[in-house]
């Protein structure tokens, strides 16, 4: 069960800084090289020059001198100041999608730190999870925020937040690279605080996105015990800053992400089709419209979107023909929530059994690269050593929740929430007696 407590953000003074919108960025891992270097010269001051430092360009497994001097240097300077009270800041994400507004609420506390009781979703890779140590032990820091899901069907969090900010301008307001608009507030008021903390007391978490950040957390936390080190009160290694937004809030938006294939070896799109032939129906279509059409249309129902080098139609529309072939032809021991997943069907009976790409050859990085953009994904085959791209739907909140209860992980980026949160709101220094 989920223990929360308020705690003493380190923030950036706008006084020193500047215009916080040239500060935050989106999180590290959505941070390539041509998005670093324009956070570079957004500000001097840019988060980015401490979550994803540029040293890491010259050496893959620094140790991070430069963004742990950066960091030292900025809070001496006085340009992240820690906020007098303790306080657990309230998040709101304003935003659009398919035409409509939508306010994601939640807030952000120190939560104690769980080996067990926090479910996951997605599989982690090895790379990341040690780069973020190097960082962690560098900063000794929660530098970034880790997004959280627990169950509140009577929207009691939502309603006490609304409470809570009533009449009250943000203590923060920037808005994102896609325009979006990021607020917070800081509540400081026991009284307003302990309703959540009782409510949080009585649920699960479910990450929904950070995995890596949270394994790496539990890394660290068991490499401070192990040296003799003592956590200090709600900061110490044996808590992180997190996110926490209910799972039933109507602007829990979750976008596909794409596979674009590559460096297979002899690979043929003919062959691909008649190897296809055994599991799905394969409809040509028309034009890339059809098929994103298609898609939707069909949403639900076990359906992908394909365009390969080499066959005859442009695109096509996949609809798996037996809603039994992952139990007779998938991993052993599956269990139905991952079974139904359109990421599982593709990952399991198209790239592993057709293609060759196993957990092993995704976990090297050599044969896959992701996408957002349908369109774009579509456009690279033939380009850049692409072979093929296969398009997903999105999965749901409702099937994030099932797999995570069934105990189980979909494959790595099986879920992209819509809009991430925000690197360099609020960090959280942490505390230790060595």
């Amino acid at each position: 069960m989920a223990k929360i407590a308020p705690f003493r953000a380190l923030r950036f003074d706008p006084a020193q800084c500047g215009d916080l919108n040239l500060i935050v960025t989106q999180p590290y891992d959505k941070i390539g090289k041509d998005l670093q270097a324009e956070y570079y010269k957004r500000s001097p001051f840019n988060v980015s020059r401490i979550i994803k430092s540029d040293e890491v360009n010259q050496d893959p497994e620094t140790p991070y001198p430069v963004a742990a001097k950066t960091f030292r240097d900025w809070i001496e300077q006085g340009l992240l100041k820690t906020d007098s009270l303790p306080a657990i800041y309230i998040y709101y994400q304003t935003f659009r999608f398919q035409s409509r507004e939508y306010t994601r609420k939640g807030f952000v506390a120190s939560v104690e730190l769980e080996d067990k009781g926090v479910r996951a979703h997605e599989n982690t890779l090895a790379g990341p999870k040690a780069d973020r140590l190097r960082l962690l032990r560098a900063l000794e820091c929660s530098d970034e925020l880790t997004f959280m899901l627990f169950s509140d069907s009577a929207h009691s969090a939502a309603k006490q937040m609304d409470e809570d900010i009533a009449g009250r301008p943000p203590l923060i307001e920037v808005k994102d690279d896609f325009g979006e608009t990021h607020r917070l507030w800081a509540v400081t008021d026991s009284l307003a605080i302990k309703p959540l903390q009782t409510l949080l007391a009585e649920r699960e978490l479910l990450i929904a996105d950070g995995h890596h950040r949270y394994e790496t957390a539990i890394n660290f936390k068991k490499e401070c015990e192990a040296k003799g080190w003592k956590p200090v009160g709600v900061q110490g290694f044996d808590h992180r800053m997190m996110a926490l937004f209910p799972m039933e809030d109507p602007g829990l938006v979750i976008f596909p992400t794409h596979r674009m294939i590559k460096n297979v070896p002899d690979f043929s799109g003919k062959n691909l089709l008649l190897a296809l032939d055994k599991h799905f129906k394969i409809s040509p279509t028309q034009s890339q419209a059809e098929l994103l059409m298609g898609m939707e249309t069909h949403a639900g129902s076990k359906v992908l979107g394909m365009r390969a080098a080499g066959t005859p139609a442009e695109y096509y529309l996949l609809e798996l023909k037996d809603p039994e072939a992952m139990a007779k032809f998938g991993p052993k021991g599956l269990s139905a929530a991952s079974q139904q997943l359109d990421v599982a069907i593709l990952h399991s009976l198209i790239l592993e059994n057709i293609l060759g790409i196993d957990a092993a050859k995704l976990a090297a990085g050599n044969n896959v690269e992701y996408g957002r953009s349908a369109e774009k994904a579509l456009s690279r085959v033939g380009q850049d050593g692409i072979q093929a791209t296969f398009l997903l739907n999105a999965t749901t909140v409702k099937q994030v929740k099932e797999v995570a209860e069934a105990g189980e992980r979909m494959p790595q980026k099986s879920t992209d929430f819509y809009p991430k949160l925000l690197a360099g709101l609020v960090m959280m220094k942490l505390e230790i007696e060595k």
